[in-house]
């Protein structure tokens, strides 16, 4: 049961969260193996920040160029919490254990477990996505709690 999830370095979450900072290669390696659990519109940030290095004035102003938006400083601050928190998502203990156990759980959990952990969607917006009830997908989510205490 060894994975790289398993494996992988504890990381300073201030020293990995600080976008202004070069990462090191083994935490950007950790976000990029993580990320491919993300959606499509989320995983392309994070590898365009780790592995093409490149900076988040630059991809606000891409951003800027698809939504319109004027105000570019903002843009920057927005992308800029977005992307910490796609990386405080995926570099948690709580991504890296569903990540290496959701191909064990049955199928509902594993629904349930992408949307809320991988995607990182409330347990409201799950249930709506998922068209299960709120009771449905808050079991679940206390389950994979539950599981992933046991698991530490």
């Amino acid at each position: 049961m060894t994975t790289a999830f398993r494996g992988a370095k504890a990381f300073d979450p201030v020293e990995t969260l600080d976008l202004r900072r070069k990462r090191r290669r083994d935490q950007a390696e950790v976000a990029l193996e993580r990320a491919r659990h993300l959606p499509p519109e989320d995983r392309v940030l994070v590898e365009a920040v780790f592995r093409d290095g490149r900076p988040v004035a630059e991809l606000a102003a891409l951003v800027a160029g698809e939504t319109g938006a004027t105000d570019r400083a903002a843009r920057a601050r927005g992308l800029r919490r977005r992307i910490r928190r796609l990386t405080a998502r995926i570099l948690s203990h709580e991504y890296a254990f569903v990540a290496e156990q959701l191909a064990d759980w049955s199928p509902t959990r594993r629904r349930v477990a992408t949307a809320c952990v991988l995607h990182g969607r409330s347990i409201r917006d799950a249930a709506a996505e998922l068209r299960l009830s709120l009771h449905t997908v808050r079991r679940h989510r206390a389950a994979i709690a539950e599981l992933m205490e046991a698991w530490s």
